[in-house]
């Protein structure tokens, strides 16, 4: 079978060297989010649960507060939080019935908190994992999602018992990549509740922003036409493999030559992905789709008036990487 896809590791160098001048501003780590006053096991199931139903957040969205996708989930779980929501006890939510539960998010993620204006989508499927979680949890773990990590003692590996092993039995996290996993435990760790003892074991977070991100760069290279063509015409797929795959190495190679962790890469590039190089591109559109920019918020910059990567990524100057769009795929791993 031919080869489709292929990293290009000396694109990846140029990128992981770039990436290596710049850092994340210190006030995304001190965000009310990952520093909000609770227990330990409340933090960890609010991160778990938020992780668990955050994927395909295209409509998810609050105009009033300019509030979109992850940003809106993070707004939206700890108003549940301070507000000693029902979501947050296992046990309820094992005896509720599936509409209560979907009620409760549709109230949460409401701009004005009629559930019918809600504008969260797949609410059943959403439902049904935050329902199999806490079942599952309540009956090997006492409803406690602190046994439940701490059990596989800080190891994402480790003969059956290892993180990435254990969390992958929920629905929710059974992606063969881990995306939502790591997701929860790159939460976890920057809130100083868990402390990996394998980070050699890390899987990259790999969602569509980030394989947005990597096409364009020409860090991975496209090597059917047929599936180029596709890709730019946003044309439906059965499966993002081995695009996917491909992403995954070509970040570890960018993380070993920025000397930034792998668990770090996505905060560069998710929010470049959702702003500065999206449906518009601030190296050919001179503007971001958003407002702020999130890479700026994220991301300590000298200014913002040009890509950071422009003229080292593909995209900037060839108008065939840049009109490159990541897979479109119907999917709960990301």
């Amino acid at each position: 079978m031919k080869n489709i896809v292929r990293v290009i590791e000396e694109q990846c160098d140029k990128i992981g060297g770039v990436l290596k001048q710049v850092k994340i501003r210190p006030d995304f780590m001190e965000r009310e989010f990952l520093n909000v006053k609770a227990d330990r096991e409340t933090k960890l199931r609010m991160y778990f649960m938020a992780a668990a139903i955050c994927h395909q957040t295209y409509s998810l969205h609050n105009d009033k507060l300019n509030l979109w996708g992850w940003d809106y989930m993070e707004y939206g779980f700890l108003e549940m939080l301070k507000s000693a929501s029902a979501l947050f006890n296992p046990g309820y939510i094992c005896m509720s019935d599936p509409d209560e539960i979907t009620y409760y998010l549709q109230k949460t993620f409401s701009p004005d908190g009629n559930p019918k204006n809600c504008t969260l989508d797949s609410l059943a499927e959403r439902t049904d994992m935050l329902i199999e979680i806490c079942k599952l949890v309540k009956e090997n773990n006492h409803s406690s999602i602190t046994e439940l990590i701490d059990g596989c003692g800080g190891r994402l590996v480790n003969n059956g018992k290892g993180l990435y092993d254990v969390l992958q039995q929920f629905k929710a996290f059974s992606d063969p990549h881990k995306k939502k996993i790591t997701f929860f435990l790159k939460l976890a760790t920057d809130a100083g509740l868990i402390r990996i003892k394998d980070p050699e074991n890390i899987i990259p977070i790999m969602d569509y922003h980030m394989q947005r991100v990597i096409l364009r760069m020409g860090c991975v290279e496209i090597l059917d036409e047929n599936l180029r063509k596709e890709l730019t015409a946003k044309t439906i797929q059965r499966s993002d493999e081995p695009i996917r795959t491909a992403c995954i190495v070509a970040v570890k190679i960018i993380s070993d030559v920025s000397g930034h962790s792998i668990i770090s890469i996505n905060d560069f590039f998710w929010p470049l992905g959702r702003s500065c190089c999206n449906e518009t591109t601030l190296c050919h559109d001179g503007s971001c789709m958003k407002n702020p920019c999130s890479f700026d918020l994220l991301v300590e910059l000298e200014n913002h008036n040009k890509c950071i990567f422009e003229g080292v990524c593909r995209g900037s100057n060839d108008k065939k990487y840049r009109d490159l769009w990541e897979p479109v795929v119907k999917t709960h791993y990301y």
